[in-house]
């Protein structure tokens, strides 16, 4: 049973919108209790109250900025009497433009926030679980960590560290009954958009996918696969890059189309 498995409590990070406040939705409807952490309290308060009611489960709200100093540290002492049996290491960021006229303050954010944070949230919460010999943790990658993506460079690069960890990580802690597997979405309808309107996005191989299918297929994966790409052309893609054509002429395939969709 998914509940004995997995629960009581799950923790999500980046709850507030998009992927994550879906992913409370569904695990919600399965009766997990839900433990959501991010910036926006009022948007918290709001989904708490909401799940609550819909589905007579426990939450916890942790208004937190995951790039605060001790952030990780805050989120062990606020869960430490929780049986926390999921995780959903949701949370991130994305900066693109050519990478020397970045900020270098938001470039080493997005490392932070997307990689080190997961990292750590992953070995606290993966030692309760292990110890339990049952548990599950999702961690959230993209489509652009596959391979090298010239003018997300950082990002791609941060979410390529969370693909590889997730999958080495499946390896290491299932045969102690713990079930990981990265979720690597492509382009979703989520607030992240937002900070992408100079993205020309119809100059780009991508296609838009609605958070509900992308979570369903995740939690459909657990102890299943290793990786999980939702949709099917997202997958096409996948397979011809990784079979069909060299790194370095995907890369430079990438930057072409890339520059062309944000060039001003």
């Amino acid at each position: 049973m998914f509940n004995e498995k997995y629960g009581p409590w799950a923790i999500i990070t980046g709850a507030s919108s998009g992927i994550g406040k879906e992913f409370a939705n569904q695990l919600a409807s399965k009766g997990l209790n839900l433990v959501l952490v991010a910036r926006r309290n009022d948007k918290l308060l709001d989904l708490s109250e909401k799940l609550e009611l819909k589905f007579k489960i426990q939450t916890k709200v942790i208004k937190l900025d995951l790039l605060e100093i001790g952030s990780v540290e805050k989120i062990i002492l606020e869960t430490k009497d929780l049986n926390v049996g999921m995780a959903i290491l949701n949370a991130g960021m994305e900066v693109h433009g050519s990478f020397l006229f970045n900020n270098l303050e938001k470039e080493t954010n997005v490392l932070r926030l997307n990689a080190i944070v997961p990292m750590q949230l992953a070995h606290h919460f993966g030692n309760k679980m292990i110890q339990r010999k049952k548990g599950g943790i999702i961690f959230v990658s993209s489509t652009f960590g596959h391979q090298a993506i010239p003018y997300f460079a950082n990002y791609s690069a941060s979410k390529s560290y969370i693909l590889n960890l997730g999958q080495a990580l499946n390896y290491e802690f299932k045969k102690s009954g713990v079930d990981v597997v990265v979720l690597s979405p492509g382009l979703t309808n989520t607030e992240m958009l937002n900070d992408m309107k100079d993205v020309n996005l119809k100059k780009l191989p991508i296609y838009l996918m609605q958070v509900t299918p992308v979570v369903k297929k995740a939690l459909q994966s657990l102890g299943k696969n290793q990786i999980i790409i939702p949709g099917f052309l997202n997958n096409l893609m996948d397979v011809l890059g990784k079979f069909a054509t060299p790194r370095w002429l995907l890369t430079n395939a990438f930057g072409f189309l890339v520059f062309r969709a944000i060039k001003k």
